[in-house]
C-alpha cells in the first residue's frame, strides 16, 4: 500500500532487539496540576521503575526527551541520573520534538541489546499549564524562518495547511476529521485516567469555535500537565509476572519541512518510510497490527499517517475512519488510551506507547482490545519532518 521501497538487512538488530523486553510502565496524573515537570518525571521514573519490580539501584541507565518546562541544563536525561543516586552506565537524550518518544525507546533497546546496559528507565513529560518557561519556550519555538517570525505562523496554522490540501486533493470534509475526534473520545470515555471522557459528537466538533481553518478546537490535542515512563530491560532479567513484550522494529526519519517548502508533498510525510522499514523490521504488515497508537497533535495528523503508514490507500482514510476502522471493535483499534486529542498531551508519544505495552500486556480492563499481540506506535513533530515508529509485539 506504501509508495516506498524497503531495504536493508535487519539480521542485526532483529537480534539485538530479541535480548530485550519492556518491564515496568508507569503515568502521572494528567491535567492542570500545579506542579513542575521536574516533579512529575520522577514520580513517573520511580512509579515506573516500581512497577517493574525493582529498586532504583537496579537501574543503569536513563532517557528521554529533552522537556520544554525544564531549565536548559536539567532537561537532559544525564543530568536526571543524579536522582537514581548512583552512576549510570548509559544516558540519552534525544531532542526531536514529539518524534523522540519512538526513537528513545528504540536507542534505548538496541543499547540494552549490544550490552552497553541492562536496564533503562525512559521518562517523558511536561508542565505546560503550570510551569511559565513552557509557555515562553513554545512562543519561540513555533517561529521557523523570516516568513514564520513576521507573519506569527503557529502550529495549529501549519496542520490547517495539511487538511486544506487534504480536502482539495481528496474531498475529505470537515465531518471526515471531526469523526477521529468522536472515535479517539469513546476509547477515553473508558480511561478514568482520561482528561476528556465525555462522549462527542460529530456535531460537537463542527460546533466548537474555529482555531485554524479547518481545525475547529475539538481537532487539537490538550495542553496539559503530566509525565510517564518504561523500563527497558535485558530479557533474562525480566519475572514470569507478565507477557513477555518485546520491541520488535523501529524507523525514524528527518524529512525537509513540509508546511514551508513548496517542492514538497504535503500528503507525503516520513511515516511513509518509517512505517514500512519498522514493520519489516518486525517480520510484520499493516494486516498484522492488532493496535495502533498513533501521534494525534490534530486530527488531520492521524489521517495522513493511516495513509503513509500503509494502513489504507492514499486518500481513502476517510472512508477507513467512516467505516468504524478505529473504534473500539473496529478492524484497527486507534489511540485506545484516549491519545492527545482526549487523554493527554503532555508527553503524548510516549503515552502512546505506554498504553501499547499494557494493551499488549492485557491490563486495560474495559477498553483492552482482546488478544493483541502486535502494536504499532508512531511519533512525529517538528512538524511533519521528524518521524519515527516502533513495533512492539508479545514475545
Amino acid at each position: 500500500m506504501v509508495d516506498t521501497a524497503v531495504d536493508g538487512d535487519f539480521t542485526r538488530v532483529r537480534d539485538l532487539l530479541s535480548r530485550v523486553a519492556v518491564s515496568g510502565a508507569y503515568i502521572t496524573e494528567q491535567g492542570t496540576l500545579g506542579r513542575l515537570a521536574e516533579d512529575l518525571y520522577l514520580e513517573a521514573a520511580f512509579g515506573a521503575i516500581a512497577d517493574a519490580g525493582l529498586d532504583p539501584a537496579d537501574v543503569d541507565g536513563v532517557a528521554g526527551l529533552r522537556s520544554d518546562s525544564f531549565s536548559a541544563a536539567d532537561a537532559r536525561a544525564g543530568f536526571w541520573a543524579e536522582y537514581l543516586d548512583h552512576p549510570v552506565r548509559y544516558f540519552s537524550t534525544v531532542d526531536v520534538a514529539s518524534a523522540g518518544h519512538c526513537a528513545v525507546i528504540m536507542h534505548a533497546a538496541c543499547a540494552i541489546g549490544a550490552g552497553l546496559v541492562d536496564r533503562v528507565v525512559v521518562v517523558g513529560g511536561s508542565s505546560r499549564t503550570t510551569d511559565g518557561r513552557a509557555a515562553s519556550v513554545q512562543r519561540l519555538a513555533s517561529a521557523h524562518g523570516e516568513f514564520d517570525v513576521a507573519w506569527g505562523s503557529l502550529v495549529p496554522s501549519w496542520f490547517a495547511l495539511i487538511a486544506q490540501r487534504h480536502m482539495h486533493e481528496y474531498g475529505t470534509t470537515s465531518e471526515d476529521l471531526a469523526r477521529i475526534a468522536v472515535s479517539t473520545r469513546r476509547w477515553a470515555s473508558m480511561n478514568e485516567s482520561a482528561i476528556m471522557r465525555k462522549p462527542i459528537t460529530v456535531d460537537d466538533v463542527l460546533g466548537s469555535r474555529m482555531i485554524s481553518s479547518p481545525l475547529h478546537l475539538l481537532d487539537c490535542c490538550l495542553v496539559n500537565d503530566g509525565a510517564g515512563a518504561l523500563v527497558l530491560s535485558r530479557r533474562d532479567l525480566v519475572d514470569d509476572r507478565r507477557p513477555v513484550v518485546t520491541v520488535a522494529g523501529g524507523a525514524e526519519e528527518y524529512a525537509r519541512r513540509a508546511y514551508k517548502d513548496v517542492q514538497h508533498d504535503l500528503l507525503r510525510s516520513g511515516a511513509s518510510h518509517t512505517g514500512p522499514r519498522a514493520m519489516a523490521m518486525a517480520g510484520v504488515g499493516p494486516e498484522d497490527v492488532d493496535v495502533a497508537e498513533l501521534y494525534d497533535c490534530f486530527t488531520i495528523t492521524v489521517l495522513r499517517e493511516l495513509e503513509d503508514l500503509g494502513f489504507c490507500k492514499r486518500g481513502e482514510a476517510a472512508g477507513f475512519v467512516a467505516d468504524g476502522a478505529l473504534e473500539p471493535g473496529g478492524s484497527l483499534p486507534t489511540n485506545t488510551h484516549g491519545g492527545g486529542l482526549s487523554f493527554s498531551h503532555s508527553f503524548s508519544g510516549l503515552s502512546h506507547a505506554i498504553e501499547a505495552v499494557r494493551q499488549l500486556w492485557g491490563e486495560c480492563d474495559e477498553r483492552q482490545v482482546p488478544g493483541a499481540e502486535t502494536a504499532l506506535v508512531h511519533s512525529q513533530g517538528g512538524p511533519l519532518q521528524l518521524h519515527s515508529t516502533v513495533v512492539l509485539a508479545r514475545a
